[in-house]
């Protein structure tokens, strides 16, 4: 199995006790520093998209890739109900660390529970694969523990602007490219991710043949090569 090198640099970080500085490798072997602090962002520091679709979450939350809990302790002290679901043991200790109180460890395509209102999906997860039936498989497994008429909320990348993180992309059709990346920190080596980067017309013709509903784009007249959706199911 492949190492938990984000779990580690992320408690190794928390705690004040880095090895030394983590690193994301692409698969091209581009080394680029691992910029921690971002992890740890309070709300008045998040980007205004973010912050723009966080108001938009209503009711009993999954956190899906909940990291160290950024968005789940926001979401507690704002009164909601929270599971935070991460695949990172070491993300998930340190969402507990910090008090988040119902963190698992898990994966967002297999979440644990049913019946939320909405589902939070940032930090660019809800684009894990390397197709767009990578992400229609994710969205119709999300809306099957969603109730209806709940929403989802997450952000994702585009390659229409220039952003030296598409530089390596591996395009897979117009509008549609994936990159992959792993963590290394301390001698470990993490999994290699692949992340799409697709643009909003693509991102609306996957989700048109699923479940949900485009009811919101957020941040597309933006520079920069993210933008949010905010989706919704039928009552």
């Amino acid at each position: 199995m492949p190492d938990d090198a984000f779990g580690q640099m992320v408690l190794d970080f928390h705690r004040d006790d880095l090895a030394e500085r983590p690193r994301y490798r692409r698969d091209d072997d581009d080394l680029t520093e691992a910029h921690l602090a971002g992890y740890f962002e309070p709300p008045a520091e998040w980007h205004p998209t973010e912050r723009d679709l966080f108001s938009a979450v209503t009711g009993r939350v999954l956190d899906a890739g909940c990291g160290v809990g950024r968005h789940a302790l926001a979401l507690q002290e704002r009164g909601h109900d929270v599971l935070a679901v991460d695949r990172s043991p070491g993300g998930v200790a340190v969402a507990r660390e910090r008090g988040v109180a119902n963190p698992v460890v898990g994966d967002l395509r297999r979440p644990p529970g049913d019946g939320f209102d909405t589902v939070v999906v940032l930090g660019k997860q809800l684009g894990l694969g390397s197709s767009l039936a990578d992400l229609r498989t994710t969205l119709a497994v999300l809306a099957t523990v969603t109730r209806p008429g709940g929403r989802l909320v997450a952000d994702m990348d585009t390659l229409d602007r220039a952003d030296p993180e598409t530089d390596a992309a591996h395009p897979v059709q117009p509008g549609v490219a994936y990159r992959t990346f792993r963590v290394e920190y301390d001698g470990l080596a993490g999994p290699w991710t692949d992340l799409l980067l697709v643009t909003p017309p693509q991102l609306r013709t996957a989700v048109s043949e699923t479940p949900w509903t485009v009811a919101r784009l957020v941040g597309t007249e933006c520079d920069g090569s993210a933008y949010g959706v905010r989706l919704s199911l039928p009552e």
